[in-house]
């Protein structure tokens, strides 16, 4: 170990970037944006955006949006490129200051993604620049216009990173320890840009990422969300997430040691979702399978003698039998990011209501003897996963599939 890095072995100090979500009012001064898309799995049904759902609409479409961070109608980056913005704050620092900040009612809350430092240092975050020597003419920005600082006190190139600074001590934000990643697409503004997919930002395909919530119930919600994107094999890994109500005071906690002790307690290791033992997927294989045999197969169908693919939904990812399943090559996850098993058991020539009736008479079993939760997901015409589904009654409610704009729960 180099002296460098010995040297940041310090209570006040963190190997991870974080980027923290607040809560949104689309119709607000500060939103700039117009979306009719948000991505994948999106449900927003109000003009109130909570931070769960902006955080868990960054994890699915695997990128942090850039922006200007607009404030009140006017740009707080500066210069020509759109930037994404991160603290370094330490992550028990940061989970303290995210609870009172957010009980304040700032624009701050304990949810977070959590980059390394090295990793995004490489991809170009970089720290803020506090301040300017002199007394340059800093434009206002009214209306939300471009605001460039004369390009002779400080490059256009470098005007992202420039946070306001005033000598009188008015206006610090150095509290922030901010860092921030440019985007230099030449973007004039996001007018034309009504798609959550379209807009461009900092690509989460690190390794060593995790996550910071506040409850249970928002774990095992971003828990689904990674567990799909490690399944479909995207690119970037999160290796935990750290549940913000498991951790008590940090302020009496100095020691590096004793810090990162009382955020391991609290964090979700998601290496045990991704293997287990041979012998106990065997297992749990076999379990399906005898549900799969113990099917009533009469009276199947409405006598329609329509074509097309159908297979068995498991809507929950991090069930110990859907991950037997994937891990034994029984599973195929959709573009759609659904866990899908051809039960070939059931006879493909079979029409289309009567195998659908069949998946949902076995989704039924299984969730009697083994309390999981699955449905159908059928094609007509095709057999192709991937295609449009054609079902009457999907499980819209099932807020680990859709990600709700707004729940009280989720702030």
């Amino acid at each position: 170990m180099t002296a460098s890095s010995l040297n940041n072995i310090r209570f006040d100090l963190s190997p991870y970037l974080i980027h923290f979500f607040r809560k949104l009012d689309i119709d607000s001064s500060s939103s700039v944006f117009a979306v009719e898309d948000w991505g994948p799995g999106a449900i927003v049904e109000d003009t109130k955006i909570s931070p769960l759902f902006l955080l868990r609409n960054a994890i699915r479409s695997q990128r942090l949006w850039a922006t200007w961070s607009v404030r009140g109608g006017c740009r707080t980056i500066y210069g020509p490129d759109p930037a994404v913005c991160f603290t370094d704050m330490p992550i028990g620092a940061f989970l303290e200051a995210g609870r009172n900040r957010q009980a304040r009612g700032q624009a701050m809350s304990p949810f977070g993604i959590l980059l390394p430092k090295l990793g995004a240092n490489a991809a170009g975050a970089r720290p803020a620049i506090y301040g300017l020597n002199g007394a340059p003419n800093i434009p206002g920005g009214k209306g939300g216009g471009l605001r460039v600082i004369p390009p002779n006190v400080l490059p256009l190139a470098e005007q992202h990173r420039y946070v306001t600074l005033s000598a009188d001590g008015v206006v610090d934000w150095t509290h922030e320890r901010e860092w921030r990643w440019p985007c230099r697409e030449s973007l004039i503004d996001y007018s034309d840009l009504l798609s959550g997919p379209e807009i461009p930002g900092f690509s989460l395909d690190l390794k060593g990422m995790g996550v910071v919530v506040r409850t249970q119930a928002q774990a095992d919600k971003v828990l689904h969300d990674l567990l799909v994107l490690s399944d479909q094999g995207a690119p970037g890994r999160y290796d935990f997430i750290i549940v913000g109500d498991k951790i008590g005071s940090l302020k009496a906690l100095r020691d590096p040691v004793d810090v990162q002790a009382a955020l391991v307690a609290a964090a979700i290791d998601l290496s045990s979702f991704r293997s287990m033992d041979n012998v106990r997927a065997k297992s749990l294989v076999s379990d399906f399978d005898a549900c799969v045999a113990a099917v009533n197969r009469t009276q199947a169908g409405n006598g329609t003698n329509e074509k097309g693919g159908c297979w068995l939904w498991l809507t929950d990812a991090k069930h110990e039998m859907t991950r037997a399943l994937r891990q034994t090559g029984r599973v195929t996850v959709n573009s759609d990011g659904r866990y899908l098993v051809d039960v070939t058991a059931f006879d493909p020539i079979l029409p289309l209501a009567e195998r659908e009736d069949l998946m949902q008479r076995l989704a039924n079993l299984l969730d009697k003897r083994h309390n999981l939760l699955a449905t159908y997901h059928s094609v007509l015409g095709k057999i192709d996963p991937n295609a449009t589904p054609h079902y009457s009654d999907p499980p819209i409610e099932n807020r680990l599939i859709f990600n709700y704009a707004h729940d009280e729960a989720d702030e």
